[in-house]
């Protein structure tokens, strides 16, 4: 693989060292504060939380700032958060300081309120005015002068507990709808009192907080986190955060301002939007304040950090995705081996999606991540025995068995009947704003190629082919492909599958029926297809809505391109005939094919109650249905090894086919 190569003269800047207050980053590039569910019965960070946060200062980042941790027993605890509520964290911030000082990096804990966002558990909810906000929310308790006290010394009390634990300091929250923005907002503070009533009295609230913070930290570091905007109508606009902004400065009390967005949503920008969002409204903080300034917002490789940089956009910029997808960023821009770094892709499927499951932070494409404490060294470990490897398909479930199989000292030879690597992610990534998917597959094929793994394209693996290499084991990685439905009685040129319609093939017109039984995005990807080629597009499903299974925000996006593409939704209705013959369409409809359906209730039952059937003329039929490609199973002698992974075995998500081809070979 030769010697690494020096870091690149574009990318330097990244590497120089930064003061804040009394500490110094080692470079510009940081990990900003988020939830990884790494935590015990107590809502204390455990020892995976230790792992995954050493394992990036390992890497090479300046600073690591863990997810929000809730200063008060009031505030409610979604997505995992840590409680910071009396000393028995302090023992666990000792652990983790302690690690991630070993790696050189620097830890502070993000310390937080989280208000009125609840996802639902027992307690009060308090906010500054009984004014509802979050999406999820219930009307809070309007919280009184003793209230607002016990919460602003709560805050202080926490920050002491941190530098106590030999943290490096804490940051503030200050946006993100949570306590300090709900009392900064005009929307959600309707107080009469000094804490209300003017920008000045609703900046009383975050003053005090800073005050009694710096007070218990000394000198070691104060960082806050702020809106660029909030993004909402009716509460805080850019201009007003400026304004925030210039009093935080003004205060002295600050060692630095990091700048994101959003309101009473996720904070977490999906695929589809786009790379940099966020770095506009750093620049204008910038522009305003005296002190040094953070970026975030999908900046997702080195080149763009340093461009951030370049233009002034901030001093320092947060890459936190992109250390979920690869801890060893930095060490990477290092040694100059920026085209080894694993790329975010911002799919959000288990960095976000986990912990929507109440599961702890994890990534599609690196299964390592979230399992530190367990995996680390797995890639790394050589087989007690090399063996000759032949793997049978180069979707990511081949690419990954290649991968980690080369890794460990495998002789290893990957068939793949297409002309290029990356499986049906090729075919999805074809769709508006999920062009990013084509990252992850790219980085496998350039992996397995820079591992010396023999690929073969173009070649549909016969069973003579695979046995003249003389595998010690082969790995089926076949895949999954678009089968009958159940509900069409034979094949027909009108039914088409997903992937088909997704790739442009057929030509389609008139009015395309899309039947999602899936309940991910394949059924939505099609229909946007449909609607680009100007048909009348239906898209039914039998669940409540389209993409159950798809996490809130990526199906948001959809469902926004679907209403402006003109899609009509048909939800809890369920397909039972393809009616081919025509049958009751020649009824008044003509020589279409139709689709009839039944009313079901949300978890998918047909319902007793007397309805008529439903017809749906339709020019075109789209479904979603695939089946496991199992035939080579068949054509193998007994005498040789075969191994199945990835949709072969359960046609599923990404990540079920990645993580599975690790451990699988991380076996042999």
């Amino acid at each position: 693989m030769g010697e690494p190569m020096s870091t690149p003269a574009n990318l330097a800047p990244l590497l120089e060292p930064l003061a804040l207050g009394g500490r110094t980053l080692r470079n510009r590039i940081i990990v900003t504060a988020h939830a990884t569910y790494n935590i015990d019965a107590e809502h204390l960070p455990n020892d995976d939380d230790v792992a995954y946060f050493a394992e990036r200062a390992r890497g090479g980042a300046a600073l690591v700032t863990m997810g929000t941790t809730a200063v008060h027993p009031s505030s409610p605890s979604p997505y995992g958060i840590y409680h910071n509520f009396d000393d028995r964290i302090v023992p666990r911030y000792e652990v983790l300081s302690e690690s991630v000082h070993a790696h050189g990096g620097l830890v502070v804990p993000q310390l937080g309120h989280m208000g009125a966002r609840t996802d639902g558990e027992a307690g009060a909810v308090w906010a500054p005015s009984q004014v509802s906000h979050h999406l999820w929310a219930s009307v809070p308790y309007a919280m009184n002068r003793a209230d607002v006290r016990t919460v602003v010394e709560a805050y202080a009390a926490a920050a002491e507990r941190a530098v106590r634990g030999g943290m490096d300091g804490v940051e503030i929250s200050v946006g993100h709808g949570q306590m300090v923005n709900l009392f900064l907002s005009p929307l959600t503070n309707r107080r009469e009192d000094e804490y209300g009533g003017s920008d000045e009295a609703r900046f009383r609230f975050c003053r005090e907080v800073l005050e009694g913070v710096r007070e218990a930290v000394g000198d070691a570091l104060l960082l806050v986190r702020v809106n660029g905007s909030d993004e909402v109508a009716g509460s805080l606009d850019q201009d007003q955060w400026l304004d925030i902004d210039q009093r935080i400065a003004e205060t002295g009390l600050v060692d630095a301002i990091n700048v994101s967005a959003n309101f009473y949503g996720s904070v977490i920008p999906t695929m589809a939007v786009p790379r940099g969002c966020y770095l506009h409204y750093a620049r204008a903080v910038r522009a305003r304040v005296d002190l040094p300034v953070g970026a975030v917002g999908r900046i997702v490789d080195p080149t763009m950090a340093a461009q951030a940089l370049e233009d002034g956009d901030a001093d320092f910029v947060g890459m936190t995705r992109a250390h979920i997808a690869d801890p060893h960023l930095v060490a990477k821009v290092v040694e100059g081996r920026t085209d080894e770094i694993r790329p975010c892709i911002g799919c959000i499927q288990m960095c976000q999606g986990e912990l929507g499951r109440h599961r702890n932070v994890k990534c599609v494409y690196n299964p390592v991540t979230g399992r530190e404490r367990f995996l680390r060294e797995v890639e790394t470990t050589p087989a007690d025995v090399p063996r000759r490897v032949v793997v049978v398909g180069g979707g990511p479930a081949g690419l990954e068995t290649a991968r980690v199989s080369a890794l460990r000292g495998h002789r290893v030879t990957l068939f793949d009947e297409r002309s290029e690597l990356g499986g049906l992610v090729r075919v999805a990534a074809r769709t508006d704003g999920r062009d990013g998917l084509i990252d992850a597959v790219d980085w496998l094929g350039n992996e397995v190629r820079r591992l010396g793994v023999d690929v073969r394209l173009r070649r549909t693996a016969e069973s003579a082919e695979v046995l003249a290499l003389e595998p010690d084991v082969v790995v089926l990685a076949t895949g999954a492909s678009e089968a009958l439905p159940v509900w069409a009685a034979r094949e027909d040129r009108r039914l088409l599958g997903a992937a088909d319609v997704v790739s442009g093939r057929p030509k389609l017109s008139g009015t395309v029926v899309v039947v999602d039984e899936t309940d991910r995005t394949s059924g939505m990807s099609a229909a946007l297809a449909a609607a680009e080629q100007g048909c009348a597009v239906v898209l039914l499903t039998a669940r409540p809505g389209p993409a159950e299974l798809v996490e809130p925000e990526v199906r948001d996006d959809f469902l926004q391109r679907l209403h402006d593409a003109g899609v009509e939704l048909r939800c809890s209705v369920q397909v039972h005939e393809f009616d081919l013959a025509g049958g009751t369409l020649r009824c008044g409809v003509g020589g279409l094919a139709a689709l009839t359906y039944r009313d079901v209730d949300a978890s998918g039952q047909l319902l007793t109650r007397a309805v008529p059937d439903v017809l749906i003329a339709a020019d075109h039929v789209v479904h979603t249905w695939t089946e496991p490609r199992a035939e080579l199973f068949a054509d193998l002698p007994d005498s040789i090894e075969v191994r199945a992974v990835g949709d072969v075995l359960n046609p599923h998500r990404i990540e079920a086919a990645v993580h599975g081809a690790f451990e699988l070979a991380a076996s042999l």
